[in-house]
């Protein structure tokens, strides 16, 4: 069975309790940041967040007041994962309860999936040459719903099977008068199992347009993953060279 998460960012209040429990559950260390006058701490998603709270201030020119708007932000787990179909080693996998999961033992820090991406989620960390993201939670799912969901005080995430997070998203669309980002109104990548109920237009929270199939760039860095056989051959082939000088060397 499929499940699904629900977020609405009208009911966030920018708490991070999902940010903060999120860390907690993967064992992700702080990042040392400065402050920023937009208030968004980190500024961005990284290999060790991945969930990300973002304030935006909308200033109304009209009224002259000011507005404040919070947005949770990570892997939107797609239906047909553009970084799955980009990956040369098969190091990410979707799984059928939802899910989009990077082997990070598997991984070989190619950054294909980093390129292929149309989120801009995957996050390559030089230190360990290895590629990861948010994985939903997938050890904890179905038998328990996600952390982040978990932790949130205010409803703004919601966990459930897919069809009835897509009743609720509807719902609350017509509550709202808004849209519906990941399925219904706008359906990247086949849908996605992270829905995004909004008040206003996809384009103000930052949401790309991206169509329903995978990228047209994306087959041709998946059939990059012939470039490895030679590669990966050659490497072979001086391994067996050194390993015989080297015995050549202690018979001397």
């Amino acid at each position: 069975m499929e499940y699904a998460v629900l977020v609405d960012p009208a009911k966030c209040i920018g708490c991070r309790a999902c940010q903060v429990t999120c860390k907690r559950w993967n064992n992700r260390p702080g990042e040392e940041t400065t402050f920023s006058n937009e208030w968004t701490n980190p500024p961005k998603l990284s290999f060790d967040t991945y969930t990300h709270i973002q304030f935006k201030l909308e200033h109304d020119e009209t009224t002259g007041s000011t507005k404040w708007r919070f947005f949770n932000w990570r892997c939107m787990h797609c239906h047909e994962p553009a970084c799955a179909e980009a990956c040369p080693v098969s190091a990410i996998t979707k799984h059928e309860e939802g899910p989009v999961v990077v082997n990070i033992n598997r991984c070989i820090g190619c950054k294909f999936c980093v390129s292929a991406c149309p989120f801009g989620i995957p996050k390559f960390d030089p230190d360990t040459g290895k590629v990861d993201k948010c994985h939903m939670c997938y050890d904890r799912v179905p038998h328990k719903e996600p952390a982040c969901v978990q932790s949130c005080p205010t409803d703004a995430l919601l966990f459930g099977t897919r069809d009835s997070i897509i009743q609720k998203a509807m719902k609350r669309k017509e509550e709202l008068n808004g849209y519906v980002y990941g399925d219904i109104d706008n359906k990247p990548l086949g849908g996605t199992s992270f829905i995004y109920v909004l008040d206003a237009e996809p384009s103000v929270f930052g949401l790309p347009e991206v169509g329903e199939a995978l990228p047209a760039t994306v087959p041709v860095i998946k059939y990059s993953k012939w470039l490895l056989v030679p590669a990966a051959l050659g490497g072979l082939a001086y391994l067996v060279s050194w390993r015989r000088r080297r015995m050549k060397e202690k018979e001397e």
